[in-house]
């Protein structure tokens, strides 16, 4: 039986790829198990940049009660909020709090996947405020999320910029990072979740 070289490279090329697409997928599911297992011990901060917006309408900085003048959701954000919460209430993962930004978007966001949710003026866009009112703010999220002890796990849905500064990662909507408090204002990040 005879064998070319470019047979061999062909099938090496092809096994390469078959490997590295296995390696990829169960790594995948392993952050995807540690997610949902850390959810599912309670005790957790989560943090959620709200879902997609329509980026052609609105001011992302205002804050208006008619949500007319903001950035608000698209109808593909307002369908991956619904699909956050879904995956929540599949998972039976126990929430203490849901609380939210005062911008509409972050509203809808926590509304459409988890119902009811309070508003809390400290998870505000930072970009929207003084250098010192969102400074201020920040160590407060941090205080509140380091200093978290509850069985169940709280809510916090705000803002990309906001969730930068406390995780130290980029994220984009429908980003879910899954904070574990260690007290004393300090926490680790445990792992994050893109809902598509």
């Amino acid at each position: 039986m005879r064998y070319s070289i470019s047979g061999f490279r062909g099938l090496s090329a092809w096994l390469l790829v078959l490997v590295s697409s296995l390696l990829f997928s169960s790594s995948i599911k392993a952050e995807d198990r540690l997610f949902w297992q850390a959810l599912a011990q309670g005790g957790k901060v989560v943090l959620i940049q709200h879902a997609l917006l329509d980026e052609a309408v609105g001011d992302p900085f205002s804050l208006d009660p008619s949500c007319f003048i903001e950035r608000n959701l698209s109808e593909a954000g307002r369908e991956q909020a619904r699909s956050i919460g879904e995956a929540f209430r599949q998972q039976g993962i126990k929430i203490d709090a849901v609380w939210a930004s005062p911008h509409c978007r972050t509203k809808d966001t926590a509304e459409l996947a988890f119902g009811e949710f309070e508003v809390k003026a400290e998870l505000r866009l930072i970009r929207a405020l003084t250098e010192e009112q969102a400074n201020a703010n920040l160590r407060w999220s941090r205080q509140l999320i380091g200093n978290f002890n509850a069985e169940g796990n709280l809510i916090l849905v705000t803002h990309r910029p906001n969730i930068g500064e406390l995780i130290h990662q980029r994220v984009r909507p429908g980003t879910v990072a899954v904070v574990e408090p260690l007290g004393d204002g300090l926490f680790d990040l445990v792992a994050t979740k893109v809902f598509d």
